[in-house]
């Protein structure tokens, strides 16, 4: 399946977000939205910009009302959830001036989130179990896998990477984002009391509050059926949630492909709930 009738080296990226400074990519279901609201109150706060002006969650209308603010652009790399692992590009030329954070999870909690979405939220009609998406050959598992493997292969390639996940978030966040901010060149945003609130800001009740009365204003933050909490964008938040949902040999299918797929070093956070790990590309950014 091949959604737009490219191959790897026909691909463009669009042309709005040709101009970012540092990019925040990941597979769905990685924690991405609620680092773009850390990212965007710690911002607000240091720079004193209103959150009004942080228009659907985009963070290039701080940039527009401060030049002193990097252009951080929040986006899927490579429309990873609607491809195989065959059609995913190792080109990542595109990224050599740039920043990249890449934002991963535990893989089964990622299966677990994605399937939800996936049948519970518009625009992802997918009609199968649970059991069954696990296995599917686009947009699941062994694509997640894949394309974790093609970033720990390219890592080099961009101007500076830094490997995050929200298993770090969840267990320090204000940490956390004071790495990612600092990374993104925004240091002046890391005072502990900038942190302090931002987290507070982005705690997970808050969050789905904000998710459930619209708050925002932010189609990235608003649930598909407002009665069911299966399909809001914050849907759990627990790490290691997918022992709920997952029976013992769907986790040992999953943790098999792990071990057959994915690079040895970055196995640890693709089984990061079993414990948080040290893993070395998430220490910090290079550079070159």
């Amino acid at each position: 399946m091949n959604p737009d009738n490219t191959t790897p080296t026909q691909r463009s990226y669009p042309k709005t977000d040709a101009d970012g400074e540092v990019y925040v990519i990941s597979f769905p279901k990685c924690g991405r939205t609620w680092l773009r609201v850390l990212l965007a109150r710690a911002i607000s706060d240091a720079h004193r910009l209103p959150m009004e002006l942080c228009r659907d969650l985009d963070l290039t209308h701080f940039t527009a009302a401060d030049p002193g603010v990097p252009r951080i652009v929040f986006w899927h790399d490579d429309r990873v959830a609607w491809r195989a692992p065959g059609e995913l590009s190792s080109d990542k030329g595109f990224y050599r001036d740039r920043k990249v954070v890449l934002l991963v999870r535990d893989i089964r909690d990622v299966a677990v989130s994605h399937y939800f979405q996936r049948t519970r939220r518009e625009g992802n009609p997918y009609t199968g179990t649970l059991g069954e998406f696990l296995s599917e050959d686009v947009g699941s598992v062994r694509t997640c896998l894949e394309f974790w493997n093609i970033w720990q292969a390219q890592q080099h390639t961009p101007a500076a990477f830094l490997l995050s996940s929200y298993e770090r978030l969840s267990a320090d966040t204000t940490g956390e984002l004071a790495r990612v901010l600092d990374f993104c060149g925004l240091a002046g945003a890391t005072e502990p009391a900038t942190l302090r609130a931002a987290a507070e800001y982005a705690r997970f009740d808050a969050m789905r509050a904000m998710e459930r009365d619209d708050t925002l204003r932010s189609e990235k933050l608003r649930p598909t059926v407002p009665g069911d909490p299966e399909s809001y964008k914050t849907r759990r938040g627990v790490v290691g949630g997918f022992r709920d949902y997952l029976d013992q040999e769907q986790i040992g299918y999953v943790d098999a492909l792990v071990r057959d797929m994915l690079a040895p070093p970055w196995q640890p956070m693709a089984r990061a709930a079993d414990g948080l790990p040290h893993f070395p590309s998430a220490e910090g950014g290079h550079s070159h």
